[in-house]
């Protein structure tokens, strides 16, 4: 509760085992300037909300890896 959705970004992009986690940042805020916030804490992308279910679809079709060996 003592942190922001952009400081946590900016701390788990510093952390070796969640640098290349995919983070979207989802917020009530849907300004140009939270957009640009968002990237330059290291969010690969950013939903306001509420967010549409076609467009939580398409984001995790982006950044969910599919295992295909099986």
């Amino acid at each position: 509760p003592n942190i922001s959705g952009y400081e946590l970004c900016k701390f788990l992009r510093r952390t070796d085992a969640f640098y290349d986690t995919p983070i979207i940042i989802l917020t009530g805020r849907d300004g140009v300037l939270d957009r640009m916030r968002a990237k330059m804490v290291g969010a690969d992308d950013f939903l306001a909300k509420p967010p549409a279910p076609d467009k939580v679809a398409q984001l995790l079709d982006q950044y969910i890896v599919r295992d295909t060996s099986r």
